[in-house]
């Protein structure tokens, strides 16, 4: 109840509240242009559970995620540091403190800027949805029925995008 619109990754909770899909998202590997896994173009997560990661502060749903996975391999993730936000994360994997897991679509110009290297992640689980939420009762300002119709908007031109890439 404190929010009027929430985006987020599928797999979140979404009770009591109504959710439309509006675009998808890649998690990738990112890491410096001289880390070891550098030349390699896709990669499974397992395989990366042997390097340092950087990572973000505890509580964080991407870090909850990668955790999970780690878990699931019987492994845990060497987390080498934690910060903030992903801008802090591609800051300490271009100086080389370890690899990371990042959000391609969220994080292309930091990557772009500091120029790192992006790996595809093989496993399933790093291509999601994206999702707006609103509250399933309640009234929406105009406001926020202008900024529903936009990313709803630029959802369905993604959408129509690929369409076409893959025809």
């Amino acid at each position: 109840g404190i929010a009027d619109i929430g985006v987020f990754a599928d797999g979140t909770p979404t009770a009591g509240l109504n959710t439309k899909t509006i675009g998808h998202d890649e998690l990738v590997i990112v890491c410096s242009k001289e880390h070891a896994l550098s030349k390699r173009k896709s990669i499974s997560f397992e395989e990366c559970l042997e390097y340092d990661f950087v990572g973000l502060n505890r509580g964080s749903s991407l870090l909850e995620l990668t955790s999970r996975q780690a878990e699931k391999h019987s492994k845990t993730m060497r987390l080498r540091i934690q910060v903030r936000s992903y801008d802090a994360m591609c800051q300490m994997i271009a100086v080389n403190l370890g690899i990371g897991v990042l959000p391609f679509q969220a994080c292309a110009p930091q990557i772009k800027a500091m120029d790192l290297k992006v790996i595809r992640l093989e496993d399933a689980w790093a291509k999601r949805k994206l999702l707006l939420a609103t509250k399933a009762q309640g009234y929406q300002s105009p406001a926020s029925t202008l900024l529903i119709e936009h990313l709803t908007e630029q959802g369905t031109q993604e959408v129509n995008a690929k369409r076409k890439q893959a025809k």
